[in-house]
């Protein structure tokens, strides 16, 4: 055991706390951005071969939004916007994962219906780049 202890050297600890403290900067950094983005209103968007088709502003209102998307093969999805959720109720693909994902509420998270080539994504209602626009020099 001693011969083993003989061979960590002070800057073979120095560099293995570095690296255990800097494991948690990722941490750190995606509760900030998700705590961050919790302050903006958000909207789900609805596309499908990488085309916008809608988007729902999720808002705290207490009503219920569906929208029915059919495809030009006739396969048919039902995404539902209840409230600040958004869940896909009905599709007409043959796996079900995208009816079974559930809902989804925050930045970031989608639902994804592959056969169908779906896509509902949670987004903030105003991008970086609309609010720097809004920006003058001066301020």
């Amino acid at each position: 055991m001693k011969k083993h202890l003989k061979m960590v050297r002070r800057w073979d600890i120095v560099i293995v706390l570095s690296l255990m403290l800097a494991s948690f900067f990722p941490l750190g950094f995606f509760t900030y951005v998700q705590a961050k983005s919790g302050e903006t209103e958000l909207k789900a968007v609805i596309s499908a071969d990488g085309e916008f088709i809608t988007e729902f502003i999720l808002a705290d209102d207490g009503q219920t939004e569906e929208y029915v998307y059919i495809d030009d093969h006739g396969h048919e999805n039902t995404v539902v916007r209840d409230g600040m959720m958004v869940y896909m109720s009905d599709a007409s693909c043959n796996d079900q994962l995208c009816v079974r994902k559930g809902d989804i509420s925050s930045v970031g998270e989608t639902i994804v219906c592959l056969p169908n080539h779906l896509l509902v994504e949670v987004e903030p209602s105003h991008s970086d780049a609309e609010i720097e626009s809004d920006l003058d020099i001066i301020s």
